[in-house]
């Protein structure tokens, strides 16, 4: 072979090709675990209630209006004027809130199935505030309008709300203007999805009138609890014994606190910033279909699991093709460094054994903390990888020297798994610092008399180990 040190590295360049293929299906692994823990919190969910999002409340005030149109006959030679009815037409008047307070605590367990789990809560809610209830002369066109006259039926007004998944809706009680209030099944808006309503005795006034409400309700559910504003004033305050919340939704609490097993927020927003209007909710109304737009505006807390190992996996393994390269680098310098032949397949095995610590860091992680995992599975590729090592290379201190890079390595990844907002400086430093290394080490290496020795044969056939003379340059 004319040039061996080009074979090698082309070798080297295979292998790391079919070891990158090797870590595609790592990685595939690592995708059909996740999503085997995210199918078994939604069986969680299915068997308990889902992720809630509280809508309301509302009142909602059921009328009809009937069309009368002048009309002209002739009877014995006479013009004879008189109404007719049109037909009746079912219209509803939405009102929102002018406030509404709403304080929630939640208590929050963690529910397993086989190695997987998922945060489930049950919480308190208690939610105040006030209506303006709309009199009927705001509403009614008196006399006689465009040639026509109305008029109008009045039904049974109520107050709805909304509940995303009522299987986790507990205990419910309230009253509005001092009346108590008795709850039942069903929303009876289609707009507003699933919940509750509760029917309002006394009709509707003649005057608008200003009452004060107030509910108070169990809710459970999993993950997440979320609570729309639907008032022109909106307050909302949410506390739980769990120290990792995520806050989602548009608008940032005003206030947060977390400690290592509580938080604590609240939240303020107006019509303004949640665009909730009554032509909105006229739109809403009119569709009459589950209503996307409301959604839109909720904003709660989420329960994170503490320990995603499967995001510190793949995470870990995103380094993988940069840990292989910097460990066959590392192999691939000792040989030169220290006179040695080293085979391709040598190569091949201490490229898988590095691949498997990712797949041993993955199993291990379900069953143990990450930590523990990371540092069990890095042990064994260690220990494995210094005792090869030992022997291909003809010597326990080098072994030893191999093991102590690893292990440096590892620590280095570990690192920057743990300080995600350091990791890209962290890694810039290491890169920079190995470059560093690498070309000191390697200043006087002679190249081309370096591939010229490997052309003549760099080892004795009796003892491949035995190092012979490189080029060197002194």
């Amino acid at each position: 072979m004319k040039n061996a040190l080009a074979f090698k590295l082309f070798a080297i360049g295979v292998l790391v090709l079919i070891l990158m293929a090797a870590l595609s299906m790592v990685r595939s692994l690592v995708y059909e675990r996740q999503q085997r823990a995210q199918s078994v919190v939604a069986e969680i969910a299915d068997h308990t209630a889902h992720a809630q999002t509280l809508t309301g409340p509302f009142l909602v005030v059921p009328y009809w209006v009937t069309e009368w149109t002048l009309t002209e006959r002739t009877e014995n030679g006479k013009a004879v004027k008189e109404w007719t009815a049109g037909p009746e037409t079912a219209q509803r008047l939405i009102v929102q809130p002018d406030q509404l307070d709403v304080n929630g605590k939640l208590q929050v367990n963690m529910l397993k199935r086989g190695i997987f789990q998922a945060p489930v809560y049950k919480s308190g809610l208690k939610l105040t505030g006030r209506f303006t209830l709309p009199g009927r002369a705001d509403i009614e066109r008196r006399g006689e309008v465009d040639g026509k006259r109305y008029a109008y039926a009045w039904g049974q007004p109520f107050l709805t709300v909304g509940v995303t998944d009522v299987r986790g809706l507990g205990t419910i009680a309230g009253q509005l203007g001092g009346q108590k209030l008795a709850f039942l099944p069903g929303s009876k808006q289609a707009w507003l999805g699933s919940g509750v309503n509760a029917p309002l005795q006394g009709g509707t006034q003649e005057t608008p009138q200003a009452v004060d409400f107030a509910l108070d309700m169990g809710l459970s559910g999993t993950e997440t609890l979320n609570i729309t504003p639907v008032a022109k004033a909106n307050r909302l305050a949410l506390s739980g014994d769990w120290a990792h919340p995520s806050f989602v939704g548009p608008l940032a609490p005003a206030e947060r606190n977390t400690t290592d097993n509580s938080f604590s927020a609240t939240w303020q927003a107006n019509d303004w910033a949640t665009g909730l209007t009554d032509e909105k909710l006229a739109r809403c109304a009119a569709a009459d279909k589950e209503c996307e737009q409301l959604g839109v505006g909720s904003f709660g807390v989420r329960m994170l699991d503490p320990v995603d190992r499967y995001a510190l996996v793949e995470r870990t393994v995103k380094y993988a093709e940069l840990f292989l390269l910097l460990t066959f680098g590392a192999f691939f310098l000792t040989e030169v460094l220290k006179r040695l032949r080293v085979h391709p397949v040598q190569y091949g095995l201490v490229g898988f054994a590095l691949a498997l610590f990712f797949m041993l860091t993955l199993s291990l992680s379900e069953h143990l903390p990450f930590a523990a995992a990371y540092w069990l599975a890095a042990g064994a590729s260690i220990a494995l990888l210094g005792y090869y090592i030992s022997h291909v290379m003809a010597g326990w201190q080098r072994g030893l020297s191999f093991s102590a890079l690893l292990a440096a390595l590892y620590g280095v990844l570990f690192g920057i798994l743990q300080s995600e907002d350091m990791a890209l400086l962290m890694g810039s430093l290491v890169l920079f610092g190995l470059l560093a290394v690498v070309m000191v080490i390697t200043r006087k290496v002679n190249w081309y008399g370096l591939s010229r020795s490997t052309d003549d044969g760099d080892a004795d056939p009796a003892n491949p180990h035995e190092p012979v003379p490189l080029g060197m340059q002194r």
